[in-house]
């Protein structure tokens, strides 16, 4: 894989930053994405890596994706890998509908599903230069819902039917498109004083088959495959990292 490019948003926290390591130690140069520049600084400092650069772009704007792209692409002199891994829960997300106020409904779909598909857009003349692949990380919550969560469960929704929408009009073009849809995952960023982790395990982890939550690089890992040509004929199709959880 040396040579090849990727773009990673969110890809200095959490889930993003297993994934652009992962990605960095197959070859690729990356790009990873921050909403803000603290975060993007401190990514800097935690990859100290040659091939990587934390840039710093508010995606849920017209203007985000566009100039992350741009960058990417003026940075490394191409793109092979778009990772769509950023996303917003709007928490406290454990919260009745009628608390869901119109700045975090936009703020959620701004990010997790407008941001996709605008970034996939700006994307497309340089992914269908290289035979590139769209990753799109998604949820278990687009095919089981949560409670008290109804604007993230429908941007991840959306972003499962993107997937599929992508996958049949960019495979003329080259571009394979695929959906990766983890369920518990214990990382920091999936904690808040409102959502503990004791919760999170009793309504997620627990209820699977395996009982434990994965880990970030074990999502990074499938996401390897994904992008990997092992995996050339998968297209418009979600793997599942949730333990079992989709089965029941």
């Amino acid at each position: 894989m040396t040579g090849r490019v990727a773009l990673v948003t969110g890809g200095a926290t959490g889930i993003g930053a297993a994934i652009t390591g992962r990605l960095l130690a197959d070859g690729y140069h990356v790009l990873a994405v921050q909403r803000t520049e603290r975060e993007a600084s401190e990514g800097r400092r935690a990859l100290a890596s040659d091939r990587a650069y934390v840039a710093a772009h508010d995606l849920a704007g017209a203007d985000g994706p566009r100039a992350a792209v741009a960058e990417c692409v003026a940075r490394f002199g191409g793109l092979d890998v778009l990772v769509n891994n950023a996303a917003v829960t709007g928490r406290p997300a454990v919260a009745p509908l009628d608390a869901l106020d119109d700045a975090r409904i936009d703020r959620i779909i701004d990010t997790n599903l407008k941001a996709p598909l605008r970034l996939a857009r700006e994307a497309l003349p340089h992914l269908a230069e290289r035979g590139g692949v769209i990753v799109n990380v998604g949820s278990i919550a687009a095919f089981q819902a949560q409670p008290d969560a109804a604007a993230y469960v429908a941007s991840k929704a959306g972003l499962a039917g993107l997937t599929r929408a992508l996958a049949y009009d960019l495979a003329p073009r080259g571009i394979r498109v695929v959906h990766l849809a983890p369920g518990a995952v214990d990382t920091e960023a999936s904690l808040d004083p409102a959502y503990t982790r004791e919760r999170r395990d009793a309504g997620w982890s627990k209820p699977t088959p395996l009982g434990r939550a994965a880990a970030p690089h074990q999502v990074a890992e499938a996401v390897a495959w994904l992008v990997s040509d092992g995996a050339g004929p998968v297209t418009g199709s979600t793997l599942f990292v949730d333990g079992g959880l989709s089965a029941f």
